[in-house]
């Protein structure tokens, strides 16, 4: 079966949008389908990509390898989504490595495959508005660290990491380490946006219930309570 039939949810990925049907289909049917039973390093960091992969189905997960081995989670990736373009393009290699989860189907389209529909304005127009989309993301993230409350700070990451069903699998000692906080600081941020319906926690796993909310007011609430404390 083709991949354009098998996976007709694909044809709705961003890297696809408003290119033909038929160019849609093609692209699809140029890539190879890759299983994953069980979790695997698909991309490495510091390694150049052979092309790009289209997750059909299940998560890849983006971790930032530090200079002493730490892993530092930088976002889940679910169906209808890339890794690797950027860098295949660019002939550069992966800032991060990009694992899958188990039971996860790729769509691997080489190098030379990806330079072909490059030809297309529409293509890398989309290419260029994945790219665009990660920048705006990287820069929110860090307008918030600097200036946003803890509950803002830990939304915007949750977001980031949620896979295709607005779920994010992490622990509380997880989100604490990567918003270098106490894990009790965590536990307070969880319980407020609880309490305001914005997500709904439980053990190993957070369930993203709005996902464009006003957090203003939890802002602004985190700040009179740090000058309440300090005061």
């Amino acid at each position: 079966m083709k991949n354009a039939v098998a996976f007709p949810h694909l044809l709705r990925a961003r890297i696809l949008s408003d290119l033909p049907g038929e160019d849609k289909a093609a692209f699809l049917n140029r890539c190879e389908k890759r299983s994953f039973e069980f979790p695997e390093v698909l991309l490495d960091q510091n390694e150049v990509p052979p092309g790009l992969f289209l997750v059909a189905h299940g998560r890849v997960d983006v971790v930032l390898i530090g200079e002493r081995g730490e892993q530092t989670l930088l976002a889940h990736l679910g169906p209808g989504e890339t890794v690797g373009e950027i860098e295949c393009i660019s002939g550069e290699t992966c800032i991060a490595r990009c694992r899958t989860q188990p039971l996860t189907t790729l769509l691997f389209c080489p190098t030379a495959v990806v330079y072909e529909f490059l030809r297309a304005p529409l293509f890398m127009r989309n290419v260029a508005a994945v790219f665009r989309g990660r920048m705006a993301q990287d820069n929110a993230v860090k307008a918030l660290d600097q200036h946003g409350s803890l509950e803002q700070r830990l939304f915007l990451r949750l977001r980031t990491m949620c896979d295709g069903r607005d779920r994010v699998r992490a622990n509380q000692a997880e989100l604490a380490e990567i918003l270098g906080c106490s894990r009790q600081s965590v536990n307070k941020a969880l319980g407020r946006l609880r309490s305001e319906g914005i997500i709904d926690a439980s053990k190993g796993q957070v369930v993203i219930l709005q996902s464009n909310p006003s957090l203003d007011v939890l802002g602004a609430d985190a700040r009179v309570d740090a000058v309440r404390k300090s005061g």
